[in-house]
């Protein structure tokens, strides 16, 4: 339900608390005025009396934070101040992409190495063709790839680069076997 500035001021008129105690208690409720009361009780916002007690609440649940007191309200940003706060959760965001996530490189089930996102991605815009056909001789040659980190490490990014690294041992052991198979008939 839509807290509306009237839905407020009645709650207002009928207990001494500010406007956001009052849309706090509101919101909690859901715009029910009863519950919007008892909340405001129950958080000691307005005074009950000691023989009183209602709730429409599950008594099991965990308790309330306090409302926040006009002192304790934050102040409105302004604009320059939203942005440069954005720009620092863009930034902080493309860090922990880039230089905490890494791409780890393993052969017969050792590590082999790890490099940051960052310098996979550095080296793939320098030299795209050197780094890709590095990238799939790698494969071929049995290394395995995978992500590691705190947003990469997915185990169904992970599985599709086993799978592709499965699949291109498999190619190159065929092709091998291919060889050697025409290597030994012309050989007869």
């Amino acid at each position: 339900m839509e807290i509306t500035l009237e839905l407020v001021e009645r709650l207002q008129e009928k207990a001494p608390v500010s406007y956001a105690q009052a849309k706090q208690a509101l919101e909690y409720s859901e715009g029910n005025l009863l519950d919007a009361m008892i909340y405001l009780e129950e958080n000691g916002a307005i005074p009950r009396r000691e023989s009183a007690y209602y709730s429409t609440k599950d008594p099991q649940q965990p308790p309330l934070p306090p409302p926040p007191s006009p002192q304790d309200s934050p102040k409105p940003q302004s604009l320059p101040q939203r942005a440069a706060k954005k720009r620092q959760s863009f930034f902080r965001t493309m860090r922990r992409w880039l230089v905490e996530n890494e791409l780890e490189i393993w052969r017969r089930s050792e590590p082999v190495t790890s490099v940051p996102v960052l310098f996979l991605i550095l080296a793939l815009v320098v030299a795209f063709w050197v780094m890709a056909v590095l990238l799939v001789l790698g494969l071929f040659l049995g290394f395995r790839y995978q992500f590691s980190g705190p947003d990469l490490s997915r185990e169904e990014l992970n599985g599709v680069m086993e799978n592709v690294a499965t699949t291109a041992e498999d190619m190159g052991r065929r092709v091998v076997e291919e060889l050697k198979a025409q290597h030994d008939k012309h050989r007869k």
